[in-house]
């Protein structure tokens, strides 16, 4: 059954989900249509557990198809990127061969066409910016482009906020903390996993390992730790090797991490695949520390 009612998408104060996945995640797929699905499913699992960072690091032991990284990456940020954007920012592309049949996020920030009659000050939506004689304007899926005030460049993707009414609407750049529903997800790269992990300051690391500590046996312990994170990496293996041989060729190890934990410690499939450990880790993560917002 699908379930269509979004009870709140309000931020919650808890602490901020980031995920980190190989670069060789695709590789167990054989076609682009199955690794283009394959994307859409870890989008859709990211988008419904509030992942605000996917860093895609790169895996130094699995032989990958050279453009598997770039497929990832390029569909990743397509499926995050609002419809009525997707024409200006991304050109047809080979990448986006299969893009119309990928399920979308619908995503609070994925706003609908609406009435500009309607708006009021604050709101906010994602926009483009444009350059008509000089002049800057947002390009936010409402039928003409929006006066902008204040600094950027053409082509720039933003979030906008409107500051005054129609018949004179405006916008302005919205700055991060006036946006207080879940706002998608970043990709960003990492060149490794080990210096990805060495610039976690302030973030609770969980690498998930099927030679890890069952996770109910650590659940309490990271509970007390998740209160005073602000960020939560979750970090996920490749499908031929598990995270201790990915550092281990980097020359890396998982011992100075408190929690490297078994999320299916009873699995009865030989392996969990990336798309089937994305949705049942974070599900499971976020079933704990929502236990931190009573």
């Amino acid at each position: 059954m699908t379930q269509t009612t979004v009870a709140n998408n309000s931020r919650p104060a808890l602490p901020h989900i980031w995920v980190a996945i190989p670069d060789s995640c695709l590789s167990d797929e054989q076609t682009k249509r199955d690794k283009s699905v394959k994307v859409s499913q870890i989008a859709r699992a990211c988008s419904i557990f509030r992942t605000e960072k996917i860093f895609v690091y790169k895996d130094p032991l699995s032989s990958i198809e050279r453009r598997d990284p770039l497929l990832l990456k390029t569909i990743l940020r397509y499926l995050d990127t609002p419809q009525y954007l997707r024409r200006i920012l991304y050109p047809k592309m080979d990448e986006l061969e299969y893009a119309g049949m990928l399920h979308p996020i619908k995503a609070p920030h994925h706003r609908p066409l609406q009435d500009i009659r309607k708006f009021k000050i604050g709101d906010t939506r994602p926009a483009v910016l444009v350059n008509a004689k000089g002049k800057l304007f947002a390009e936010a899926g409402l039928g003409s482009p929006i006066p902008f005030e204040g600094s950027g460049f053409e082509g720039k993707k933003i979030n906008v906020k409107f500051i005054s009414t129609f018949p004179d609407l405006q916008v302005s750049e919205a700055k991060e903390e006036e946006i207080r529903e879940y706002w998608g997800y970043q990709v960003r790269e990492a060149q490794s996993l080990s210096k990805l992990l060495k610039n976690m300051e302030g973030t609770e690391v969980i690498i998930t390992s099927r030679k890890g500590i069952p996770f109910a046996k650590k659940e309490n312990q990271f509970l007390e730790s998740a209160k005073s994170a602000k960020n939560l990496l979750v970090v996920f293996g490749a499908p031929k090797y598990g995270i201790q041989e990915i550092l281990a060729k980097e020359g890396s190890n998982t011992r100075s991490y408190q929690f490297v934990v078994n999320m299916f410690p009873n699995q009865g499939t030989e392996t969990v695949r990336m798309e089937e450990a994305l949705l049942g880790s974070l599900a499971i993560l976020n079933n704990t520390i929502s236990k931190l917002d009573h």
